[in-house]
């Protein structure tokens, strides 16, 4: 089961709000804020709370008590001035992972330098997820875990149904983590286990092994 976490996300442009929104809907405790009056009205019933604050002011991220969450995302990648300001402040304050949006090469060497934990490219990020999907079409979604280590889900192709996980998979570095049948999760599968049409496949491992696999199916 996750954890549930007390998570700050700052900015809620498209960007954050889809961020606040989707970790509201699994569970976690979201407090959202902006000094935009219309967007935190109308986030406020998607998430435990929305406020608006001016993270500008140096006492804003004192006032929600910004230093007792686990995590806070800081989405204002346009102001770059303020997503500097409040992740210098959130570190300050002790949170203990603090995520910033960068919108060019730059932003990101900056926040890195700064301690953001992680920095987030999403237009790099989205062109590189949509260049893997039209490359590989088998793979529905994947997950960079960094080192070039990734989990990835793909549908069982016509080249897979009816074979072992053994015989796809092989003695590659490749791990089978899950597989997703109709309203079954099948965890840690059995490496005799035969794979079904319409079956999701959830797989484990470094990108070169993975992309030799994709090769070969």
């Amino acid at each position: 089961m996750i954890e549930k976490q007390e998570i700050l996300v700052i900015g809620l442009g498209v960007f954050g709000s889809t961020i606040a929104s989707e970790l509201s809907r699994l569970g976690h405790n979201v407090l959202g804020v902006d000094n935009d009056e219309h967007r935190v009205d109308r986030l406020a019933d998607q998430v435990t709370h929305a406020v608006i604050i001016d993270v500008s002011d140096d006492d804003a991220l004192e006032e929600v008590d910004a230093g007792s969450y686990d995590v806070a995302v800081v989405a204002m990648g346009q102001d770059f001035e303020a997503t500097v300001l409040a992740t210098m402040r959130l570190k300050e304050l002790g949170v203990p992972k603090v995520w910033a949006k960068a919108v060019t090469t730059q932003h990101h060497r900056i926040l890195e330098r700064l301690g953001a934990d992680r920095v987030i490219d999403p237009d790099y990020e989205m062109g590189e997820r949509v260049a893997q999907e039209l490359n590989y079409p088998m793979v529905e979604d994947y997950l960079d875990l960094g080192g070039e280590e990734f989990v990835v889900e793909l549908h069982a192709t016509d080249e897979l149904v009816d074979r072992s996980l053994e015989d796809v998979i092989g003695s590659t570095e490749v791990h089978a983590l899950m597989i997703r049948r109709g309203g079954q999760s099948l965890v840690h599968p059995q490496s005799s286990l035969t794979i079904e049409a319409e079956d999701k496949l959830i797989l484990a491992g470094q990108l070169e092994a993975l992309r030799e696999l994709a090769r070969d199916l």
